[in-house]
C-alpha cells in the first residue's frame, strides 16, 4: 500500500500524512460537510493504519467500518458539491488502472461507490467463514477500499 501511496502522492507521503489533510479538511468544515470527513477520517484510520499497518483482525475492522453520516446525507438530498466541487481527473488518478476507472465521478458519486463496497465488505462475515473460505479475499478488498478512500483524499485536497 506504501508503494500505491508513493505513486498518487508522492514519494515524501505516507498514509498519515494523508489522513492528516484529510483531518484538515474537516477542521474548517461545519455540520453535515464535517460528519462526512469525519466519518471518512475514521474508515481511513481503520483501514490504513489499524488493518494495513498494525494488522487488526479483518473481522473486527469490518465490523467498525461506519456509513451512517455518508448514508444520512444522501438519504436527506446533501448536496456533495459542499464537500468538493468538480469531478476526478486523470491527474488525480494517475496511470494506476485500479482508479482510472472513476475518471469523470464527482464526490457525491465517488463516495456511493465507497459505500457500495463498505456494505459489500460489511455482508461478508455473515456469508463466509473468513478464516477458511479461500475464494473470499478480504485483504484485497480492505486494500482496494484503502485506495478509493486515497483518491477520495487526493480529489478533496487537488487545487
Amino acid at each position: 500500500m506504501l508503494e500505491f501511496v508513493k505513486d498518487l502522492f508522492g514519494v515524501a507521503r505516507d498514509t498519515r500524512g494523508v489522513v492528516k489533510e484529510v483531518q484538515d479538511q474537516k477542521s474548517k468544515a461545519r455540520g453535515v460537510k464535517n460528519k462526512i470527513l469525519a466519518e471518512v477520517e475514521f474508515n481511513m484510520d481503520l483501514i490504513l493504519d489499524h488493518y494495513l499497518d498494525k494488522n487488526a483482525p479483518e473481522e473486527k475492522v469490518i465490523e467498525k467500518l461506519r456509513l451512517d453520516q455518508v448514508t444520512k446525507a444522501m438519504e436527506e438530498g446533501f448536496d456533495f458539491r459542499k464537500v468538493k466541487k468538480g469531478t476526478i481527473t486523470r491527474e488525480l488518478t494517475g496511470d494506476n488502472p485500479f482508479l482510472n476507472k472513476y475518471i469523470g465521478y464527482d464526490c457525491e458519486a465517488l463516495l456511493r461507490k465507497i459505500r457500495h463496497h463498505i456494505e459489500q465488505i460489511k455482508l461478508l462475515p455473515e456469508l463466509y467463514n473468513l478464516k477458511e473460505d479461500k475464494k473470499i479475499n478480504v485483504k484485497s478488498r480492505l486494500e482496494n477500499l484503502g485506495k478509493r478512500y486515497l483518491l477520495f483524499a487526493r480529489f478533496l485536497t487537488a487545487k
